[in-house]
């Protein structure tokens, strides 16, 4: 085992060991010794991974950062906008997992069936996976080339009078580099399809420097580019490679860091002043990540220590990776420090005052139909829930309140929405995104009620999830936010289904399937049919063939009309889009259930003035059967 001294004096000798030249060719940052003493009181090296001097310490970072492209952009208000690419080339510090082992049921707990090629600098991701390594330390390398377009894009206003101050730092989920992309957007109305790129276009229309970060965030093995990341090991084994598993920095937080730091300079030069505030904003992937800024102790802090993000907003991360609780305990097996984990009784996640002070406020939005479950069961964590992604959401925000974190990490479940909302069919299939759930004025809403917590010490609405447990531990909180697609139905989301020209959708849009608005022959798809009667009547399937359950019957059936489901509402004891008995649908008590929907959310802060008066003006105009 090496054992190098800590402090100044080695950092000193190690550096000098290296030549001038190795220095970073990047004025916007220096390259640093990695791993770096993390500024907290202990480590921890379950979560963390093997302190600095037991692993040898080595010089990563940027090696070559530059201006590609820069053009003029205007928000929605004609402020002009200055868009710069920074392409960024360089390494990293991390572990790769080499010839893993899984933890039982998951794996039998032989070598090699572990995922292998994620290049991360701390143990908190492969928990979640039941990965128990080995873990070998080593410097991964990537490389800004047109194919694999490492960068940053920064939107800053042309004159410093039109900043608000604050900067958004965002964070893209799985894959490889994906552009940042905008809709066309008009000012002081609410504009769907606001959640593109991590609502960049809505963040620049509030006067916000708005960072667009690009990473090789893979999520599963693939040759679809010319040059993976590739990763040297402290035991001479190179890992990655065209052909072969890349090392993708899905969770690398060095690489994040990096990125930041290098923008927040850049605004810094350009428009005179360092931000106010730096907020971090990660969907799926890059949600996972900012949930580990908060939770590996330490990890959320500059190069010379200073807490980095003064603001979570985490959006739908990944499985609900990870969790503030963490049963597995670190085993370092050999002399350069690679480690394995195992599980363990005990909770080794503490949650104490050297933790918290690097932590910052946290928004978490929940979506509750993503209940995919390509996921790991966590050892004591996550026994009391069946293996999906929603269960998990909602047990992390338990666990949350549980450990004294809910005055400090919100969350807010969205029900009928999956993954994506209607953002991600906009641009392709723009008459289908017209009738899916877009999430923008929430989302918009929590944004700002982030800014408002950190900048003004504004206290954000209470915590809202679909989970009896967790009103129970905290009376406060409420249940998942419906928006009137879900509180006024005409309709169901549902995932994996076929648009209408064919082509299917996996789990992560879910589209719209409307209920009738006529009645029609309610029959059995086994009886025969009626003279006249349509197919497209029935209930569909989705495109793996599954029944689509309209009436809960259990057989497929003929569509229930929108009234039939309001009348089906209020026996179940629901308490919007409900009929009693004989009352028929109309037009104005439609419009009422929907204003009475968004007045609420709007009078709790949950929902954008302007997205409350665009719901209203739409209850005019839904096809309901009525005039």
């Amino acid at each position: 085992m090496k054992n190098t001294a800590h402090g100044l004096f080695s950092v000193l000798i190690l550096l000098m060991a290296y030549p001038s030249s190795a220095q970073s060719n990047c004025p916007l940052l220096d390259q640093y010794m990695a791993p770096f003493n993390l500024p907290v009181d202990s480590w921890s090296v379950n979560i963390a991974g093997p302190a600095p001097g037991d692993v040898e310490q080595r010089l990563v970072g940027p090696e070559e950062c530059q201006i590609v492209s820069e053009k003029k952009i205007s928000n929605a208000y004609g402020t002009p906008y200055r868009q710069v690419t920074i392409a960024i080339s360089g390494s990293v510090f991390g572990y790769a997992p080499v010839n893993s082992l899984v933890l039982p049921p998951l794996g039998t707990g032989a070598q090699g069936e572990g995922q292998e090629h994620f290049f991360s600098d701390h143990a908190l991701i492969w928990q979640a996976r039941g990965i128990m390594g080995p873990f070998i330390p080593g410097v991964a390398s990537y490389q800004y080339t047109p194919s694999t377009p490492a960068s940053v894009e920064i939107l800053i206003p042309e004159n410093t009078d039109d900043w608000n101050g604050s900067m958004w730092v965002l964070v893209h989920g799985g894959g490889r580099y994906p552009p940042l992309r905008m809709h066309p957007r008009k000012p002081r109305q609410f504009n769907r399809y606001d959640e593109t790129s991590e609502s960049a276009g809505a963040l620049i229309d509030q006067g916000y420097a708005v960072i667009w970060t690009r990473r090789d965030a893979a999520t599963s093995v693939g040759t679809s580019i010319d040059i993976p990341t590739t990763a040297i090991l402290d035991n001479d084994m190179e890992v990655g490679g065209p052909g072969k598993p890349g090392m993708a920095l899905n969770e690398n937080l060095g690489l994040m860091r990096d990125y930041t730091v290098i923008s927040r300079n850049y605004v810094e030069m350009q428009l005179g002043r360092r931000p106010e505030a730096i907020f971090f904003r990660g969907h799926s992937a890059g949600g996972a990540m900012g949930r580990s800024f908060q939770i590996v102790k330490g990890m959320n802090t500059d190069h010379e220590g200073n807490k980095l993000f003064d603001g979570f907003y985490l959006d739908d991360s990944a499985g609900g990776r990870g969790s503030t609780a963490y049963f597995w305990e670190a085993e370092v097996i050999d002399e350069i420090g690679s480690f394995r984990l195992n599980p363990t009784d005990t909770d080794t996640l503490n949650i104490d005052d050297d933790q918290t002070r690097f932590m910052s406020p946290v928004i978490e939005v929940i979506h509750e139909l993503y209940s995919g479950g390509r996921t790991a069961t966590v050892p004591r964590v996550f026994e009391r829930v069946p293996a999906t992604y929603t269960h998990y959401k909602r047990e992390n925000a338990r666990i949350n309140i549980e450990k004294g974190l809910g005055d400090m990490w919100k969350s807010y479940e969205i029900a009928g929405v999956s993954h994506s909302d209607a953002s991600a069919e906009a641009f392709d299939y723009p008459e289908l995104a017209k009738e899916m759930v877009d999430i923008g004025g929430v989302a918009n809403a929590l944004s700002q009620a982030l800014a408002d917590w950190v900048l003004k010490g504004r206290k954000p609405p209470e915590t809202r999830v679909a989970a009896a447990d967790v009103w129970e531990i905290d009376p406060k909180t409420g249940p998942a936010i419906h928006l009137p697609y879900t509180a006024c139905p005409r309709g169901v989301f549902r995932t994996y289904m076929n648009r209408p020209d064919g082509t299917s959708v996996g789990s992560s849009p879910a589209l719209f399937v409307p209920y009738l608005t006529v009645v029609r022959p309610q029959i059995n798809e086994d009886q025969p049919r009626p003279p006249g009667f349509q197919e497209e009547w029935l209930e569909p399937l989705n495109r793996k063939g599954y029944l689509v359950d309209m009436t809960g019957s259990g057989h497929r059936m003929t569509r229930p009309t929108i009234q039939q489901i309001w009348h089906v509402r209020y026996k179940e004891g629901k308490k919007t889009g409900i009929l009693a008995p004989y009352e028929i649908l109309t037009r104005d008590r439609y419009i009422q259930c929907v204003t009475d929907v968004v007045n609420d959310l709007y009078t709790d802060e949950l929902l954008t003035p302007e997205a409350r008066d665009w719901y209203i003006e739409q209850a005019h105009r839904d096809d309901i059967g009525v005039k």
